[in-house]
């Protein structure tokens, strides 16, 4: 699996709803998510209530890498943009969220090791 393959993988659970697939396909046992808004570090099984509720708030979530940089054969990092339109906002409002994800190359599939998040976009095109 390319790391872009992994993406569009990312993208097609978010959009399946399932936290539990998403966190046992996606993500390295060790994964550790912080951002915009959040209390502290999440790790490992602790990330599962937290994905639960993001698939909740962007049931169509679509997702966008703007830049990836592979660092060596097994570990990259991508700036990726993540876009959907609220669970139960007005018609026409978007969430939009940019991340730095780590990626680890995990047996034939890459997950995500790390990712730091926060509000808005990279206001690229």
């Amino acid at each position: 699996m390319t790391l872009e393959q992994a993406i569009e993988r990312l993208q097609t659970l978010c959009r399946q709803g399932d936290a539990r697939l998403l966190q046992q396909e996606m993500f390295a046992p060790d994964a550790s998510v912080s951002g915009e808004g959040a209390p502290g570090i999440t790790v490992g099984a602790d990330l599962l209530p937290a994905l639960t509720e993001m698939l909740k708030m962007t049931p169509k979530l679509s997702i966008r890498s703007v830049r990836t940089m592979e660092l060596s054969e097994g570990a990259a990092v991508t700036w990726l943009e993540w876009t959907s339109p609220p669970a139960d906002g007005p018609a026409g409002e978007l969430i939009t969220l940019r991340s730095l994800t780590a990626w680890r190359r995990q047996g034939a599939s890459w997950v995500i090791a790390a990712d730091m998040y926060g509000m808005g976009d990279f206001g690229t095109s």
